[in-house]
């Protein structure tokens, strides 16, 4: 059993009523799901540099943390799967999006979506996405 903990940093960011999120592919269902661009924190370096950092490897956009917005804790223990998530707001400060930013699950473009435009497609964290709406 794998008895490692997994933690994750993310940052949510909305522009003109939009937030972006980033495909992820691969689902239990292989339908493709939306989330809040974030990963891993490396060794040494610090929760939110590790969510500017993977905000900017996954869309090409720079952005500056204005405050936590979820703490979010998972464990599976059949998979067996323990996973921490800290994210944290923004705003955008540099940047576009493009094709070329670093896409760990193969190519995946980002995207900015309306409230209205996730009511047709699967996104996740659903609490924490429309909790990121609620601090517009």
């Amino acid at each position: 059993m794998n008895d490692q903990i997994r933690i994750r940093a993310c940052l949510a960011v909305i522009q003109d009523n939009k937030i972006l999120l980033v495909p992820h592919f691969e689902t239990d269902d292989g339908v493709v799901q939306w989330n809040i661009p974030g990963g891993r924190i490396k060794f040494g370096e610090s929760v939110q540099d590790t969510a500017v950092r993977e905000l900017f490897e996954e869309t090409g956009i720079k952005a500056d943390i204005t405050g936590l917005l979820d703490v979010s804790e998972v464990i599976l223990p059949e998979r067996p799967w323990h996973s921490i998530t800290i994210t944290y707001r923004g705003h955008v400060i540099d940047g576009q999006l493009n094709s070329e930013a670093n896409h760990p699950y193969g190519e995946k473009i980002p995207r900015w979506f309306s409230a209205k435009e996730l009511v047709d497609v699967k996104y996740h964290p659903k609490t924490v996405v429309d909790k990121a709406f609620q601090c517009i």
